[in-house]
C-alpha cells in the first residue's frame, strides 16, 4: 500500500525559475517588511523576489484570501516606485502553503536558486533548533 505524500512535500510550483531572495511570513508582517528585502534584492542585482507564506493554525481560505490581496497591493506600490525613479525592475511572487514554515522553507531550498531569506527573529526565538538544522544561503533575522 502506498502512502500519499504529505502536504509539505509537494513541489513549490514556482512561477519564476533563476536567483531569488525570500522573505518568509506567518501572518501579516509580510508588509512591514517586504521593503527591506527590495533595498537587498536591489543592491545585490536580484530581480526575482519571492513571499513564502505560511500561517500554520491560522490557513484558511479566509486568510490566505486576504493575505493575498494585501500582498498584490504592496506588490503593485513597489512596483510603480521601481518605474517612478527608474529603478531596477522587479518580479515578486507570492507561495501560500499549508504546514509549518520551516518544514516549507527547507523544501523550497532543496528546489534551488534560492540565494538570501529573510525570516522574523521571533521564528528563531520559537523554533531555534528547526532554524538551525536549514541549510541553504543567507539567513537574516528581522526584527518587530
Amino acid at each position: 500500500m502506498r502512502r500519499a505524500p504529505a502536504k509539505s512535500e509537494k513541489p513549490m510550483m514556482r512561477m519564476h525559475r533563476g536567483a531569488c531572495v525570500v522573505l518568509c511570513s506567518r501572518g501579516h508582517s509580510f508588509e512591514d517588511r517586504l521593503r527591506e528585502v527590495v533595498r537587498y534584492a536591489e543592491q545585490n542585482v536580484l530581480e526575482h523576489i519571492l513571499l513564502l507564506h505560511c500561517p500554520e493554525k491560522k490557513y484558511s481560505e479566509v486568510f490566505v484570501r486576504e493575505a493575498k490581496e494585501r500582498a498584490d497591493r504592496l506588490f503593485s506600490e513597489l512596483k510603480a516606485e521601481a518605474s517612478t525613479y527608474d529603478r531596477q525592475k522587479l518580479c515578486f511572487e507570492v507561495i501560500f502553503r499549508e504546514g509549518l514554515l520551516e518544514d516549507n522553507l527547507a523544501l523550497l531550498i532543496a528546489e534551488g536558486d534560492v540565494k538570501a531569506i529573510f525570516i522574523g527573529a521571533k521564528m528563531f526565538d520559537y523554533r531555534p533548533e528547526a532554524i538551525k538544522k536549514l541549510q541553504g544561503p543567507a539567513f537574516y533575522f528581522l526584527g518587530d
